[in-house]
């Protein structure tokens, strides 16, 4: 009896698992099942630098039109790096704390890629949606992205507003310190090819969950 009530004391005293540590993600995507403060995702970049060029891919599966944030890098500069979702026909870019905003096509569902290319020289920056590019947008005097810290996906970094949590599934997040060509980008969303980030990578990549995100089989297909 007093080994059955000491082992019943146990589990009630020892924290629950909330979280996992992994590296590198195969064939598996990230599933984000409520909008919560606590359910997040954070990626370890390999290497410290500032990023001038820079292309940020990723793939995404929500229900979600209301605004919401997909992912953020925050270092010394607020929305150093953000993706997030205005409404159904809109996604906004931030780098450098600085917003632009771009047309998304109608009718999007299921798997969506998403690939984001900055030309610090010309200050121009484009939005790729399913391998295909809209109209680059000028960003004049924007800072060298600086990677040293985190990126966060599933909400802002250090963000709490209510709305913001992203629901569904994320899969291929891959960040590079050079402009990817229009034609790899086409190939990356057909799956002809699958180059990998060289600041992070999905492959790779130092991944740490927290709250109830689980990470599955994807049902992604190329």
């Amino acid at each position: 009896m007093k080994v059955f009530l000491l082992i019943t004391f146990s589990c009630l005293i020892t924290p629950p698992v909330t979280g996992e540590e992994l590296q590198g993600l195969i064939e598996e995507s990230l599933v984000f099942l409520s909008n919560s403060q606590t359910d997040h995702v954070v990626l370890i970049p390999r290497k410290e630098m500032n990023l001038k060029d820079l292309t940020l891919c990723l793939s995404f599966n929500s229900e979600l039109v209301t605004r919401h944030i997909l992912l953020s890098l925050q270092s010394s500069t607020p929305r150093e790096l953000t993706l997030r979702r205005e409404d159904k026909a809109t996604m906004a870019v931030s780098i450098s704390g600085m917003d632009l905003q771009f047309q998304l096509p109608d009718n999007l569902w299921s798997w969506v890629d998403i690939c984001v290319t900055r030309d610090w020289k010309e200050g121009l920056v484009g939005l790729y949606v399913n391998g295909r590019p809209s109209s680059r947008k000028l960003l004049e005097k924007s800072k060298p992205v600086t990677v040293g810290g985190q990126m966060h996906l599933g909400r802002g970094a250090g963000s709490v507003e209510q709305g913001q949590n992203f629901v569904g599934e994320v899969n291929d997040v891959n960040l590079w310190d050079r402009i990817l060509a229009p034609g790899a980008i086409r190939k990356l969303h057909s799956g002809a090819s699958s180059p990998q980030g060289n600041v992070i990578g999905w492959l790779t990549a130092q991944v740490r969950t927290a709250g109830d995100v689980r990470v599955v089989k994807s049902t992604r297909i190329r």
